[in-house]
């Protein structure tokens, strides 16, 4: 072969190579970015658009459904979901694979700001910003705090000053602050008063506005000089609000005129805002040297505020926290006020490294194991060094072709090149055994290098590029599965290319120049030369070897004989356990992806609709203590809750819908732990619930694997309704709930994410007799707006603090302990400027309690309801197959005689989601994948074997390691997943490249005269040690990654190792007999 020559002619240009790669690949290595999971291309765009206080369905009809069809115009839109709750509209367009991001943020933005027109007057504008699916979770939490400064305070320096810092970190998105309160100016009114003057709140409103004003005035050039005009239109301080003049009316007592002033019916304040969001933070208290003390079993919650650190689309995880870090130190404490403490906490990036870490030690394990195997069968320290240079040369190649095709170190990549690590050094052991041999044959080193090389080209070639293609079908992959695995696919590409190259360049050069024989090892019947006519082979008599593998090897061609001579029986024996293992692999369970316990538990809590956020806060300080006596405090370590939302860019990044929904996220300790997250979680499912009757409770412990993979679900199972009538859908929805919680094991925390009791009450003006006397409808609402909730929402003024440079708005209400029922309502004055004596609210109007919506869902425009569902103690694909089953079979009972009928009329339409579509995508996918990878094997055998039958004789190696696949997945209790799916492809691979070497060698064999029973035995018997070695170090190499538990690459591992096994073992047996069987009817092709 011309590289092998090559290789030996110019030794040194093999080693100027080999550190070209060494150097290029350390540089690509070190600049590579390093994530849990491949980058995902979907672009996808959300528009967040608000308008405070508007009711939920209004904003669902006039704002989203605008929003959704205006925006679908957009090219390349593939499906929209939407989200509308009290003064909210989230919108998420879903964009093709092949749709550039920018093309699709530009296109969304343009349609999304023509379409305020179109809006209900008062619209703040449409926020667009990129949205990655695959990273719902935030990275990290920027926590702030404060024992001088209050909540108002923290909220403002994070809101005004941190944000915008940290938005200018390289990959950071940081788009929202939660708790905290926010600053405002209110003029507090006092409604006696207000009433005792004739007045009305709309009457200070609009003195605010007219007293207090941005308005610029202009120049005016007088003499030589052009002057700028200031009208000072603006209060100087808050306590000037106070002096605003009302109205004037005339004195009782002297007829005078004299002004009512804002301090006369009330007061203005540098106050916040009517709170809807609260964040609290529990911790060990840090000792003097900044660590947490473990004094206390349960820590109290503090308020706080947080900024949730988001990644751009494409941004290393791991530099977008330490960036970060290095902003807060940096930049944003040195410009801190006094007493300002912020800490980045809820580090994600802790697991990722974790992860990476176990797989880097897993792998280099398994390296080290596969190494002393090699050593073990060739007992020579300096041939296992020629096998041993293959690993790092090919993963580093490997990183190289990474680097250029724009990939990152994650799971996926190493997992891949761990995977390939056995794989990497089969060649090299092939080159290195057949040149031994030819050495111990009296053949001079060069020689030996040459002929050793070039006699397994052929095959080495083939085994290389059959276990590239069965890759290939992966750039037909589409969805979750071409995400995933198309890096991992390129990683052992790049690698079995190198190592490849190395097996011949770099170790038929290193065998010419060191590799010696020890006299003893000659093979002293050897002759020196290819002898076609004799019967023993050039190689010399197998039963030449001595010591253990002697005595091995002399075992195997016994057994191998037996088996010759009851070929019916061997075929019928492995037929039969391949019948049997197609008939275990439906009692294996099935989900997306291998459970990873994340360290982390994120409890939903959910109170009776309309419960007041204070209310809220109570139960869940209760609830964090009550979860603090469950998890260990060795196990945790801190609390995070969130309860209510704020009706501002927060609400596009938070799963509550209102002030009766919290959160609390338990961090778990990372290292020393031995209780699983799913372990704590259903320790917290049994005791929460019990505790705190009434309150509904969700435990999820997917952390930032899970919500990228099912793309921001709060559950891995999603039932979907679609229909119109929300009534219908909740009815359907509340069905669909009661048949999974009393019909399917394993299904747990079973919710109708929508709710509709959210109470309300129901203001109508008699519009009659408001204009009778003298008043209209826009004036009634804009006296009630200001009473509860300030004049803000409507008409808002504004204060510029001259100290912080910021505007803050300005604005009249009641205080809120000063509405205290709905007499409070009834009473509320109105006035207007054809009507000064105020009329009472009730009567003008009648009051009616309602219930509403808390939020509205679209999918694809149309109304859905979610039905949400967690596992527990079962395969996530199993359980969702069997609620579908379930569903279903109610949808078709009487529901006279089935009191859990599912009942869905016509225009309804039931959708199953979540996990479960895309396991089902992926199985579809892979499933292609590994039937076109297998013709694929097979047609490269073909041209290479110039034969339709010896490549039919090689591929029975693939159902042969399914018997292993199957057996070694179901005794360890493994699930089917992508991983163990794609360790089946990876399998075809290796299997195939084995019984290669046996059907190669047989037909050399039988060229040079040989029956076909004996080519078989003799090729047997001489390729034995070549096959168990390269079968051992790739199983032995998977070892460590199969027996991390909790790992990703897990299933992958056993699968392979499993596949291998059986493979290994029976086609030893079955390969050749079948070879026998099917070459033992043609005579032998004898070769001049």
């Amino acid at each position: 072969m011309g590289l092998v020559r090559a290789s030996l002619r110019n030794p040194y240009a093999v080693i100027v190579g080999a550190l070209a790669v060494l150097v290029l690949g350390c540089v690509s290595y070190s600049r590579m970015p390093l994530d849990i999971l491949p980058e995902f291309k979907t672009p996808a765009v959300q528009i967040l658009t608000l308008y405070p206080g508007m009711p939920t369905e209004i904003v669902e009809r006039d704002m989203t459904n605008r929003l959704e069809r205006w925006t679908s115009q957009a090219m390349g839109v593939a499906w929209q979901e939407s989200r509308s709750m009290v003064g909210v509209s989230v919108v998420r367009d879903f964009f093709r694979d092949d749709i550039d991001p920018n093309t699709a943020m530009s296109q969304v933005s343009a349609l999304a700001l023509a379409d305020l027109y179109y809006l209900p007057p008062g619209t703040i504008p449409p926020m667009t910003m990129m949205y990655d699916p695959t990273a719902s979770q935030p990275l990290c939490l920027v926590a702030c705090s404060s024992d001088t400064l209050d909540e108002t305070e923290v909220y403002d320096f994070a809101y005004f000053q941190m944000r915008n810092m940290l938005s200018g970190t390289p990959g950071v998105i940081a788009p929202a602050v939660f708790g905290g309160k926010l600053r405002r100016v209110y003029v507090y009114l006092d409604k006696d008063k207000v009433q005792a003057r004739n007045m009305s709140p709309l009457d200070v409103v609009n003195a605010l506005t007219r007293f207090n004003l941005m308005i610029p005035t202009g120049n005016a050039k007088l003499g030589d000089l052009d002057y700028s005009i200031n009208m000072e239109s603006f209060v100087p301080t808050v306590g000037d609000l106070n002096d605003i003049p009302v109205k004037v009316e005339r004195d009782e007592l002297n007829g005078d005129l004299r002004p009512v002033l804002v301090k006369d019916v009330g007061k203005a304040e540098d106050t916040s805002a009517i709170q809807t969001n609260v964040v609290r933070i529990a911790r060990a208290p840090e000792t003097k040297d900044g660590k947490q003390s473990a004094d206390g079993k349960t820590w109290p919650g503090k308020r706080q505020v947080y900024i949730p650190i988001y990644r751009q689309p494409g941004s290393n995880s791991l530099q977008v926290v330490e960036g970060t870090k290095d902003t807060l130190k940096t930049a944003i404490l040195p410009r801190a006020p006094e007493g300002f403490q912020t800490k980045v906490v809820g580090d994600q990036t802790v697991f990722i490294r974790q992860a990476i870490a176990a797989l880097q030690k897993e792998g280099v394990l398994g390296a080290l194991l596969a190494s002393l195997m090699i050593l073990l069968f060739l007992g020579s320290l300096r041939s296992t060094l020629a096998i041993l240079l293959s690993i790092p040369l090919s993963v580093l190649a490997a990183f190289i072709g990474l680097y250029y095709t724009n990939n990152t170190i994650n799971s996926m990549t190493l997992g891949g090149l761990a995977l390939a690590l056995g794989r990497l050094v089969d060649d090299s052991i092939v080159v290195l055994e057949n040149t031994h041999r030819h050495l111990r044959m009296g053949k001079p080193p060069r020689e030996a290098a040459l002929e050793g090389a070039t006699e397994v080209s052929m095959p080495v070639f083939v085994a290389t590029l059959t276990t590239i293609v069965v890759f290939f079908p992966v750039t037909f992959l589409y969805g979750m599965g071409k995400y995933l695995f198309t890096p991992l696919a390129l990683a052992v590409a790049f690698s079995m290319i190198a190592s490849y190259f190395v097996a011949m360049t770099l170790v038929p050069a290193y065998c010419a120049r060191f590799l010696r024989l020890d006299p003893k090892d000659k093979l002293t019947a050897a002759p020196q030369h290819d002898d076609a006519a004799s019967n023993t082979p050039d190689q010399g008599d197998p039963s030449a070897e001595r010591g253990w593998y002697g005595a091995l090897q002399a075992g195997y061609l016994r057994v191998l004989n037996r088996s010759l001579r009851a070929k019916p029986s061997v075929l019928a024996l492995a037929g039969g356990l391949f019948v049997a293992s197609l008939l275990l692999f439906p009692a294996i369970g099935r989900e997306l992806f291998p459970p990873l316990d994340a360290g982390q538990i994120l409890v939903q809590v959910r109170m009776p609709s309309g419960t007041r956020i204070e209310r809220t806060e109570t139960t869940l300080a209760r609830v964090e203590e009550a979860l603090q006596k469950v998890i260990p405090e060795r196990d945790r370590e801190m609390l995070v809750t969130n309860i209510g939302v704020l009706y501002d860019w927060p609400a596009g990044y938070t799963p509550n819908a209102g002030p009766h929904d919290g959160f609390i996220l338990t961090q778990l300790t990372m290292h020393g732990r031995k209780t699983t997250s799913y372990e704590l979680a259903d320790r917290l499912r049994a005791a929460l619930p019990k505790k705190f009757p009434g309150v509904q409770f969700s435990f999820n412990t997917g952390g930032i694997v899970t919500a990228a993979l099912n793309f921001g679900l709060p559950s891995p199972i999603d039932v979907q309704i679609e229909g119109k009538s929300l009534e219908k859908l909740y009815e359907i929805s509340r069905q669909v709930k009661s048949v999974i919680q009393k019909e399917v094991a394993g299904a747990v925390d079973v919710r109708v994410q929508q709710e509709l009791d959210y109470p309300q009450i129901n203001i109508k003006v008699d519009r009659v007799k408001a204009a009778l006397v003298g008043l209209t409808q826009e004036e009634v609402v804009k006296n009630v707006v200001t009473a509860l909730n300030s004049s803000i929402n409507f008409d808002p003024a504004f204060w510029l603090d001259d100290k912080t440079g910021n505007h803050y708005f300005v604005g009249a209400t009641y205080r809120e302990d000063d509405i205290e029922s709905l007499a409070t309502l009834e009473n509320i004055p109105i006035t207007s400027g054809a009507q000064s004596q105020p009329v009472l609210l009730k009567n003008l109007a009648t009051f009616a309690r309602a219930t509403v919506p808390t939020e509205v869902a679209h999918n694809r425009i149309r109304r859905v309801m979610d039905v949400y569902a967690n596992v527990t103690r079962r395969a996530t694909g199993d359980v969702a197959a069997e609620i579908q089953r379930v569903v279903e079979r109610h949808r078709q009972t009487d529901p006279a005689q089935d009191p859990l009928h599912v009942d869905v009329p016509d225009g309804y339409f039931v959708h199953y989601r979540g996990e479960y579509t895309s396991l089902k995508e992926s199985f579809r996918s892979l499933g292609f994948a590994f039937v076109l990878s297998s013709l694929l094997v097979y047609l490269i055998m073909v041209a290479q074997f110039q034969s339709f039958v010896d490549p039919f004789i090689v591929m029975f190696a693939v159902p042969l390691g399914l018997i292993g696949v199957a057996a070694l997945l179901f005794a360890t209790g493994t699930t089917l997943n992508v991983e163990s799916f794609m360790g089946v492809i990876f399998m075809v691979g290796i299997a195939v490249s084995n019984s290669v070497l046996l059907v190669e060698f047989s037909n050399r064999l039988r060229g040079r005269g040989l029956s076909a029973r004996e080519a078989a035995v003799q090729a047997a018997g001489i390729r034995l040690r070549p096959i168990l070695m390269t079968a051992l170090a790739a199983i032995i190499a998977l070892v460590p990654m199969a027996l991390a538990e909790g790992e990703a690459a897990m299933p992958l591992a056993r699968a392979v190792i499993g596949g291998l096994l059986a493979s290994t073992v029976l086609s030893l047996l079955v390969v050749p007999v079948l070879y026998e069987l099917i070459k033992g009817r043609t005579p032998s092709p004898v070769v001049e």
